[in-house]
């Protein structure tokens, strides 16, 4: 009974054992004891009144017999040293599942009614199952948040501060693409990435101000930013280079995109939608608690589609879509000055000195080389530095304190 003194018992000889704690105190080579505990009820009531339980909690492994006042207690006991989970498949174990950071109810009855969690497969798999969905989500929202972030720094940053600085703008049609194409579609591909085959050892970051966001963030807005000033150190050592000579207070503020007939514009146009589109693959690494990123289908289709396009944009000689978004391109009779075919189409007029922002043909595939260079190096941040080996070394250098429990 509670009352009584309580008296373990060895379940391989059966013999009274005088001292618990000389058993507890031999370690195996993990560093944690040998000994296992299984307590009854009223046992686990008289450790509860004595204060021993605190002592022996995480050497018990089975809790036998329990009331459902006990399953609250012991339940309740382990909260107090970590995020504690309870799993149960009757109406008895509705108060724990109820008290328990997690409540999993192995039924569709009556525990399925208090608990957050309910799974029709009663077995204690449930649990990783969950673990897996939840670390999955809570990867992929931290994902679509640094993606966010960077996006912000790219449109709010770079591109803010370059159209400040050199009085000009990005098209319409380019704002639109990113804002409605580029932006929506990586954060709902993203969302698209599943949970891990298999358990990581520990759980995900949780900190949105943690070393890993910041870090993450940091690296790849410091290698845009550095990649953006250097694109126009490039574009002004260029003899075809002609800068921008249109006072924004001339242009007429309801045509605010004709601002963008220049060869500034066309530099931060181009570089700034490899940026933004490139964010969404970034974010998709990490596959400790994510399906691997070559898995996440729908996100490299329409990853590999917008390279492509912004790419043909860039590459090819003036043309219908190029001149849609005021990008390699100009009034017919400048397009025939320099050797093209007069369109068929309307373009509006440019409003630039030369009439055009047409870059030259070996201008563009250095410009293109450029951008898949600015991508390579923000991918192999994230792959080397934030979830490579710069990662396990800091690790390993710096672990971070967690309670050791043996499973």
């Amino acid at each position: 009974t509670p009352a009584d003194e309580i008296q373990w018992v060895d379940v391989d000889t059966r013999e009274p054992v005088a001292d618990i704690q000389l058993h507890l105190a031999e370690l195996g080579s993990d560093g944690f004891s040998t000994t296992e505990l299984a307590v009854g009820g009223a046992a686990f009531e008289r450790l509860c009144a004595t204060g021993e339980i605190d002592a022996l909690l995480f050497n018990i492994r089975v809790f036998a017999r329990m009331k459902p006042t006990h399953k609250v207690e012991c339940v309740e006991h382990h909260m107090k040293y970590a995020v504690t989970a309870m799993c149960g498949d009757g109406g008895n174990d509705s108060l724990a599942l109820r008290a328990a950071h997690v409540g999993i109810a192995l039924s569709d009855a009556e525990a399925s009614i208090v608990s957050p969690f309910s799974a029709s497969n009663r077995s204690v798999m449930s649990c990783v199952e969950l673990l897996r969905q939840s670390r999955a989500g809570l990867a992929t929202s931290f994902a679509n948040f640094t993606a966010l972030i960077c996006y912000g720094q790219v449109m709010s940053g770079i591109v803010k501060m370059c159209t400040f600085y050199f009085s000009i703008s990005i098209t319409q049609n380019l704002w639109m693409l990113i804002d409605g194409g580029v932006a929506t579609g990586m954060m709902i591909s993203i969302s698209m990435s599943g949970p891990a085959e298999r358990l990581a050892p520990s759980r995900p970051t949780s900190r949105i101000l943690g070393p890993q966001m910041l870090a993450s963030i940091g690296g790849i807005v410091m290698i845009n930013w550095v990649f953006s000033v250097m694109s126009y150190v490039w574009l002004f050592t260029q003899d075809w280079f002609r800068c921008n000579e249109q006072a924004a207070s001339e242009v007429n503020l309801n045509m605010w995109w004709l601002l963008g007939d220049n060869y500034e514009s066309s530099i931060l146009s181009f570089v700034c939608t490899y940026q933004v589109i490139n964010n969404g693959l970034l974010v998709n690494y990490g596959y400790l608690h994510r399906a691997k990123w070559y898995k996440n289908y729908t996100l490299l289709t329409l990853w590999a589609f917008l390279i492509a396009f912004i790419s043909y944009m860039l590459l090819a000689d003036p043309n219908r879509v190029g001149c849609a978004f005021r990008l390699n391109c100009g009034t017919p009779s400048a397009l025939e000055k320099l050797g093209y075919k007069s369109p068929s189409w309307y373009i509006e007029p440019y409003i630039n000195v030369i009439q055009h922002n047409v870059i030259p043909r070996a201008a563009r595939y250095k410009l293109w080389g450029y951008c898949l260079g600015n991508m390579a190096a923000t991918n192999l941040w994230q792959i080397f530095v934030i979830n490579g080996p710069v990662r396990r070394l800091l690790q390993k250098k710096k672990p971070l304190r967690r309670l050791k429990v043996k499973l």
